[in-house]
């Protein structure tokens, strides 16, 4: 558990919820933990107390600061005795020293613990949806994913392509909101590049043009078609490096695919960086393009959170039209939508923003702006907040 400070009195007018992620939860990197330390962060410990069975590790220190995080993967144990013992305990401890009157389910795999808090402490549950798993629900899969969708008393989700989603795994609308992830608008602004950082990357080719993925290196994000697309983008701009930061099981197969497609020197693979270094990795790229698509296995981009990052950062942004996608960026506001099947397609709205800078300069400062704007995270612990008590107030004229 983080935070050994006393129990304190709650604050007149604050509803304090309980969050629950499984797994998805920092020091885990993913958009699922993003989302859910964010939330709890902009929430702040008045608002909201965490569970979680991920520990951990050195690089997550607890400054005093945040909310109350009870770390117990015996609440998540594989082991029915050991999970009923653990899950009891701590339930009970959070009862009596946080007094919560809502739930947050981080993900719909986790809604049988909603319904059992709702139905032993009268608690009203709320499921965040991101994508994928809403998806397979929708094609007949994970029925119990899609009773606790349909049980909960409101599903949040992601995107409007979740949303819709989540209504076609039969959630009635009414009880369908919308939260976009949010950004660290701090962390992620723009900056000048930094000579020696982009030496390190770049090598040889450091006086290239660059356009930028940062991300998993699997199949939906569309690393592929970026590099098929580079050949065609080279005869309009012949000195361009994509720079690919991420690790992931694709990466062999796409180092084999430029080497293919006659591009092996103007695809550099620099591995995974750490999220204080993106910022600096950001300022690097001229353009962020991830032509990401959906898979028939159940796999698609549900939101999008690195198009925040880069917008944030002021960097003009290429997406695929598919999943999320479109909510994250604006088409022809903050960045273009390609269709993420098609290299040419690709290639031409690269091409067309390596060239025209002021283009390039333009979207990527209304990126900014709306990034600032909209998604920051005071605004989507608001929201949050905003939701959970309006549950309330209408569990309370029901009586």
């Amino acid at each position: 558990m983080e935070r050994n400070t006393a129990t304190a009195p709650r604050k007149i007018g604050y509803l304090k919820s309980l969050l629950i992620s499984t797994v998805y939860f920092p020091p885990r990197v993913g958009g699922i933990s993003h989302l859910m330390g964010g939330i709890a962060s902009a929430l702040g410990p008045d608002r909201v107390c965490c569970l979680t069975g991920e520990r951990a590790n050195g690089a997550a220190v607890p400054d005093g600061s945040g909310p109350r995080v009870y770390r117990r993967p015996a609440a998540f144990a594989k082991t029915k005795y050991l999970r009923a013992v653990g899950w009891g305990a701590t339930i009970a401890e959070i009862m009596v020293r946080e007094r919560p009157q809502a739930v947050q389910i981080a993900t719909g795999g986790g809604g049988a613990l909603g319904l059992w808090l709702r139905q032993w402490f009268k608690l009203p549950f709320v499921i965040y949806a991101h994508g994928n798993e809403v998806l397979s629900a929708t094609q007949g899969k994970r029925q119990s994913l899609r009773f606790a969708l349909q049980q909960a008393d409101r599903v949040l989700a992601v995107s409007h392509f979740t949303a819709d989603l989540v209504q076609q795994a039969g959630v009635v609308p009414d009880r369908i909101d919308i939260v976009h992830p949010g950004c660290d608008i701090d962390l992620f602004r723009p900056l000048y590049p930094r000579m020696d950082l982009r030496q390190k990357l770049l090598g040889a080719r450091y006086r290239d043009r660059v356009i930028l993925t940062v991300g998993a290196l699997i199949e939906r994000k569309g690393h592929d078609m970026v590099i098929r697309a580079l050949p065609r983008l080279r005869q309009t701009i012949p000195e361009v490096t994509y720079l690919i930061v991420g690790n992931g099981p694709q990466r062999h197969a796409l180092e084999s695919l430029a080497t293919h497609m006659g591009v092996r020197d103007h695809v550099i693979f620099a591995g995974r960086a750490a999220t204080e270094d993106l910022p600096d990795i950001y300022a690097l790229g001229d353009v962020f393009v991830m032509p990401s698509r959906r898979l028939e296995t159940c796999s698609v981009e549900g939101f999008g959170l690195v198009f925040l990052e880069a917008g944030a950062c002021a960097k003009p942004v290429v997406g695929g039209r598919s999943g999320g996608i479109p909510d994250a960026l604006v088409d022809g506001v903050t960045g273009l939508l390609v269709n993420p099947h098609d290299p040419e397609d690709i290639a031409n709205a690269l091409a067309r923003l390596l060239a025209d800078r002021d283009l390039a300069m333009r979207l990527g400062q209304q990126g900014r702006l709306r990034v600032v704007r909209d998604f920051n995270w005071a605004r989507v612990g608001d929201r949050v907040q905003g939701i959970l008590e309006s549950i309330l107030r209408e569990k309370s004229i029901r009586g």
